[in-house]
């Protein structure tokens, strides 16, 4: 039915309307509802794609000088899960932000843990050691969100490979 269309006489009491004979075309139903499937997501612009990238390593950044290093995983953690599909570029800068910050509280951990197992003296080593891989930490990830921007595929040097 469009404007030009009167619309159908009132229904007599009791009867049940009927299914219209000549059917206006409309939105065909998605494949992902019939099949029950995720649908598959649409590619990025290789521009979007540079900034996605270079903004999971500076939020990683923030994150480290907010949380201490200990919370530094979640914000690389929630943009590569939200956009990994859509650009390789950002799966690879993703990943490869996830196993620093990973890294860095596998570092953070084990040195305190090391610390309070040697009755506090293994913090004379380990505290030096944690603050030093928490500035190699920022300055790759600076580095990093360099070579993304430019949409240069960079590899993280002394990372444990922990998402691959």
């Amino acid at each position: 039915m469009n404007d030009t269309t009167p619309p159908p006489p009132p229904l007599p009491a009791g009867a049940a309307p009927q299914p219209d004979a000549n059917p206006q075309p409309g939105p065909a139903p998605s494949p992902a509802s019939s099949t029950g499937a995720w649908p598959t997501p649409e590619p990025m612009l290789e521009s979007t794609a540079r900034t996605i990238a270079m903004l999971v390593h500076l939020s990683a950044i923030l994150a480290t000088v907010l949380s201490g290093g200990l919370l530094s995983f979640l914000a690389p953690l929630i943009i590569w899960l939200l956009y990994r599909e859509r650009s390789a570029l950002v799966d690879f800068h993703g990943k490869a932000q996830l196993n620093l910050q990973l890294t860095l509280l596998t570092v953070v951990v084990g040195g305190t843990v090391l610390g309070i197992a040697t009755v506090l003296f293994g913090f004379i080593l380990t505290v030096p050691l944690m603050i030093a891989y928490a500035v190699y930490a920022i300055v790759m990830a600076i580095i990093a969100a360099v070579r993304a921007n430019r949409g240069e595929y960079y590899a993280i040097p002394l990372v444990i490979p922990y998402v691959r």
